[in-house]
């Protein structure tokens, strides 16, 4: 799975090679709003997770709390925007917008 990966960065950098914007800006941007919603909004302005919300159950404060989504890998990170998880909504991204959006949030 790996080499799948590396094939995307290098055939997503050689399509945005004649663009404005590098893969790490586009996923910068699109992590403000990818489509109407950004992540940054349940997820902080790197990745570092946040509490979203409170809940009440059995008479105490819940957190709702959106996770890192840093550091994991890529299979992970492609699997939780394609499904949606819990209350994460499902996106409809294409490839090279899940590894911006990934080169985004893990630089090197």
């Amino acid at each position: 799975m790996k080499k799948i990966f590396l094939i995307s960065i290098l055939l997503c950098s050689i399509a945005y090679s004649n663009h404005f914007l590098s893969p790490y800006e586009y996923g910068k941007a699109l992590y403000k709003n990818p489509r109407g919603i950004g992540c940054i909004k349940c997820h902080g302005q790197y990745g570092e997770g946040t509490i979203i919300s409170y809940i009440k159950q059995n008479g105490k404060l819940k957190p709702i709390i959106a996770p890192k989504i840093t550091g994991i890998s890529f299979d992970k990170f492609e699997e939780a925007l394609k499904l949606g998880k819990s209350f994460m909504p499902k996106y409809n991204l294409s490839v090279s917008e899940v590894v911006s959006l990934y080169i985004f949030l893990n630089p090197q």
